[in-house]
């Protein structure tokens, strides 16, 4: 009898600890169900939408960098607007082209000039007007006149240039064709889609 009395103490105190072990798993377990696993996917969450904003936030300050730059440019760009403007405009704008000759022409003294329209045509992708320069005058002031009218800023050519014998009075007189180029006007859309779609029916006739 005596010998059993400590076996039946111990499997009481065992199955206490179980108990005990039990309760605390459970309780446990419970708390992981009920508090961590929704924090878990609430932080999940938030940290998906920390993400999303984050990349909404990048992409804003990149348009706006964009934005900026481009404002930065609007300037720089109608400058050379008008710069191509000035060189090659959208229509002859001879009486532009004729002032600054007659600004060249005043700075040199004893230098005459005069201008008429010829019938020249000028083979390339743009327009040109053709005129017929004449200088009377020093063969220097003449020379300084010719290579004036070659760089000025509006775009165009010397095709002819004649200079005849110098006369008794020591001047000179060079005649010169000059094309003074523009840029051909846009075609309306419907000649644009007539002369896009007129390459395609050629095509299907052949």
């Amino acid at each position: 009898m005596p010998p059993s009395t400590p076996a039946r103490k111990r499997w009481a105190v065992d199955r206490q600890q179980l108990l005990i072990l039990l309760v605390a798993a459970v309780m446990l377990g419970s708390f992981a169900l009920l508090v961590l696993w929704p924090r878990q996917e609430e932080l999940s969450v938030l940290s998906s939408e920390v993400t999303r904003q984050r990349a909404l936030v990048s992409r804003k300050v990149r348009v706006s960098q964009e934005g900026v730059y481009v404002s930065a440019r609007i300037a720089a760009l109608r400058k050379i607007q008008d710069q191509l403007l000035r060189r090659l405009p959208d229509e002859p704008r001879l009486a532009d082209f004729l002032e600054d000759v007659a600004a060249l022409v005043g700075r040199e003294p004893g230098v005459a000039y005069e201008v008429e329209r010829t019938q020249g045509q000028w083979p390339g992708p743009v327009l040109a007007a053709p005129i017929r320069l004449r200088l009377t005058g020093p063969f220097a002031g003449v020379h300084r006149c010719l290579a004036g009218v070659e760089g000025l800023e509006r775009l165009s050519q010397v095709q002819r240039l004649l200079v005849n014998r110098m006369d008794e009075s020591g001047n000179v007189t060079a005649e010169a064709d000059v094309f003074v180029f523009y840029l051909p006007p846009e075609p309306a859309a419907g000649q644009r889609m007539k002369a896009a779609v007129q390459p395609k029916a050629e095509a299907v006739r052949g």
